[in-house]
């Protein structure tokens, strides 16, 4: 069944017997919610951990990520590197709860930001700016944070649970003026052509149709092909936006992405995918490692590594 926004859906269309245990889980991530920061990232910790030890599909990615992008880890580091990843996955998971149910504004003292200048420079030129981002286990609460700073329109993919697509859609709408599914293009060029930001995560596989292949840590691989056609069709400046968690609650930096875009597309998308493992690098185990990176291979036929 095709993924379907359920921004105009009554919740009477999810109480069937059927959608149960989806909301089950809801409830319980509703309370989750309340713990205090320090709570939120121990009991993750140990929520982490034993996601772990029931993927065994996902540990897999992981140590075939591992050993395509850092080739000199011994298998010992590869698996501490990945227990380390699920540690802050569980985090995250977390995370997600307090940004979907508690005020945004309940974790502000812990957080950190820098780059402010760039938002006002880049926003004070009319053309709206897009922020370019990688995916890491504090994606959530951190965007809670970007609001304060600026007007910006995240752009999103659909889950295949209708209950969380219906909770996720609502708790962003209240966080966010405006979201745009990833596939809506003509609301993507509104948001700019009106001054405002739109944010991706750009690093994530989408498949051949809407990639061009660009080396990431040293291997070809799909990536997505049209920020640098949105910054042509509007001159919106490109400002990348990394974030992350501390010791002590979170850092969110802005820095504008100069000379971009080129004339050629897999430059651009080499530079994107330089961005992003430049971000990656003080920061390893909170990347998304559990994602099929690597799953398009650049020539048709080849086998995926996973």
């Amino acid at each position: 069944m095709a993924k379907q926004s359920t921004l105009d859906k009554s919740i009477k269309e999810f109480i069937s017997p059927k959608h149960w245990l989806s909301w089950l889980g809801i409830g319980v991530a509703f309370l989750i919610s309340f713990l205090p920061w320090s709570a939120l990232q121990r009991v993750g910790k140990i929520f982490g951990r034993f996601v772990y030890l029931v993927s065994p599909q996902r540990r897999h990615i992981c140590n075939v990520n591992f050993k395509i992008c850092f080739p000199e880890m011994t298998k010992a580091e590869r698996k501490q590197l990945t227990k380390e990843h699920f540690e802050s996955i569980g985090q995250g998971t977390l995370e997600t709860f307090a940004s979907w149910f508690q005020d945004k504004d309940r974790f502000a003292s812990r957080v950190t930001f820098e780059g402010k200048e760039t938002l006002t420079d880049v926003m004070s030129r009319g053309k709206g700016c897009i922020l370019i981002s990688g995916h890491f286990s504090s994606l959530d609460i951190c965007g809670s944070q970007v609001p304060n700073l600026l007007e910006v329109h995240p752009i999103y993919q659909l889950q295949s649970n209708p209950v969380i697509n219906w909770v996720m859609e609502r708790q962003r709408k209240a966080l966010f003026n405006k979201t745009i599914e990833r596939s809506n293009m003509r609301e993507v060029l509104k948001s700019l052509r009106t001054n405002n930001a739109v944010w991706y995560a750009v690093d994530q596989d989408y498949g051949r149709k809407n990639s061009v292949f660009a080396p990431f840590y040293g291997r070809e691989c799909a990536t997505i092909a049209h920020i640098d056609r949105i910054a042509k069709m509007t001159d919106a400046p490109v400002v990348l936006y990394d974030y992350g968690r501390t010791n002590n609650g979170y850092h969110l930096k802005f820095s504008e992405v100069k000379d971009f875009p080129t004339a050629d597309a897999v430059e651009n998308a080499t530079i994107i995918n330089q961005l992003m493992e430049s971000v990656i690098a003080p920061k390893i185990p909170q990347y998304f490692w559990a994602h099929r990176r690597f799953k398009t291979q650049k020539e048709k036929g080849t086998p995926s590594p996973y």
